[in-house]
């Protein structure tokens, strides 16, 4: 029966079968991507399943050294074990005949963010949907960051040469050269996992030591050593990123190295509402926030920040229920406005002195809103609210008015309260029209 078998594997058909699966003739070259210090990258065509993909190899000059080896077999390693969406998929990594090593991964047709941020700094690229554009990349990228945190890898070299978006919205993020460990607990127990007999050598992912990254990207604690790097530091990189893709500016800008990372040490770069008065002030303080130079003043992951973006996109949370019993003085004229209600349901009586009597001036039921111009407007009631009946009302402090103004443009906020002002001054001529009639 094994006879018969290799006689068959032997026949010409099935050698013709095989053929394309060999390393040396399933890969066909379409054309140089690119080219770095260490390797290229070309677009091939795979002839065993009829594809396009790249391949990245070694260049030919390093393939003796052991340690630029081991940092190219590192690469393609880490980049495997990071199995998700915003993580271009390594497909296979082989040797060719003449010992060149390679890996070949799938090939994201699209653009980088720096040819993003390039073509939408000319005026003839102005686009309504220019923010919503950056925040979705925004959430996309906080999303791949919190899974690869979460597996104990952090990048160390966010930028936006290192960043690809897709025809069809990929956003990936590419380059994983300088990535390193800074939890390997989580990589030794996955091999572990699935490889029961797997040696020390086999597990342990080694990186290049030395201060390895792109200096105007970097947090300040990277531009001193890569001890003890965690996710804070990708955090503060992907802000500069924010930042610039909302601000069209650079936080950090400086002729020579050694004078960017002075900057990025100590330098404090203007809030991006400052620069940028369309974007929400609760935005601003979010790639304020990850910006911070100290690690533990930032968000400490990833997770941290895609909530913090949820909640500035999202408005009419839950606001708490207040029960009012009836005959019951809500506020009083004069009172400081800190806080709007909207009834739920009963009736509320409102009213005002008027030569030492009582005038009411309304009465309000279920879905009216009252007490909202002296929260915008910082001006003292000028009027008085009493429950007529049991009464239910949504409470909104004005704190947390303050906070949904937060998620709107800062001109937009300032015209709410322009307006709050022009309805107060017009309120107080007619009230005092009333009392002169």
């Amino acid at each position: 029966m094994l006879i018969k078998r290799t006689q068959q594997i032997a026949s010409p058909a099935v050698r013709k079968l095989l053929r394309p699966f060999s390393s040396e003739e399933r890969y066909h070259k379409i054309a140089d991507i690119g080219e770095g210090g260490l390797s290229r990258v070309i677009s091939s065509f795979d002839s065993c399943l009829n594809r396009v993909i790249a391949v990245k190899e070694l260049r030919e000059e390093f393939l003796t050294d052991p340690d630029l080896l081991n940092a190219f077999i590192t690469e393609v390693k880490m980049i495997s074990y990071l199995d998700h969406p915003g993580v271009v998929t390594v497909y296979d990594t082989h040797l060719t005949k003449d010992q060149q090593l390679r890996y070949t991964m799938q090939l994201v047709e699209g653009r980088t963010l720096q040819e993003f941020l390039l073509y939408h700094q000319q005026p003839e690229a102005v686009s309504e949907n220019y923010l919503s554009e950056v925040i979705n990349m925004f959430t996309r990228l906080c999303e791949t960051l919190a899974f690869v945190h979460d597996k104990g890898v952090v990048h160390l070299d966010l930028k936006p040469e290192n960043i690809i978006l897709g025809q069809y919205g990929e956003v990936k993020i590419m380059d994983w050269g300088n990535a390193y460990l800074y939890d390997p607990r989580f990589y030794e127990d996955y091999v572990r996992k699935f490889q029961k007999e797997a040696s020390e050598a086999n597990i342990e992912l080694e990186v290049r030591d030395g201060i390895l990254g792109t200096p105007l990207y970097m947090s300040p604690e990277q531009t001193l050593s890569r001890n003890g790097l965690g996710p804070a530091s990708d955090i503060f990189s992907l802000g500069v990123v924010i930042y610039e893709l909302l601000t069209g500016q650079r936080p950090f800008a400086a002729p020579t190295v050694d004078e960017i990372v002075e900057q990025v040490r100590t330098l404090i770069p203007p809030p991006v509402h400052e620069l940028n008065p369309d974007i929400p002030m609760q935005l601003s303080h979010i790639v304020g926030r990850m910006m911070q130079k100290a690690p533990g003043d930032r968000h400490q992951s990833a997770h941290e920040v895609l909530h913090d973006l949820q909640t500035a996109q999202t408005s009419g949370q839950a606001f708490p229920l207040w029960e009012i019993p009836a005959g019951q003085v809500i506020f009083r004229e004069g009172d400081p406005g800190d806080f709007t209600i909207r009834i739920k349901s009963g009736r509320i009586e409102i009213s005002k002195e008027n030569q030492g009597s009582k005038k009411v001036l309304a009465e309000l039921g279920p879905g009216d809103v009252l007490g909202e111009l002296a929260v915008f407007s910082d001006l003292p009631r000028t009027a008085t609210a009493t429950a007529l009946e049991d009464t239910a009302v949504y409470l909104m402090r004005s704190a947390e008015v303050n906070a949904e103004l937060d998620k709107l443009s800062p001109w937009v906020s300032q015209i709410i309260h322009a307006l709050s002002n022009r309805f107060d001054l017009l309120n107080q001529r007619v009230m005092k029209l009333e009392n002169e009639g």
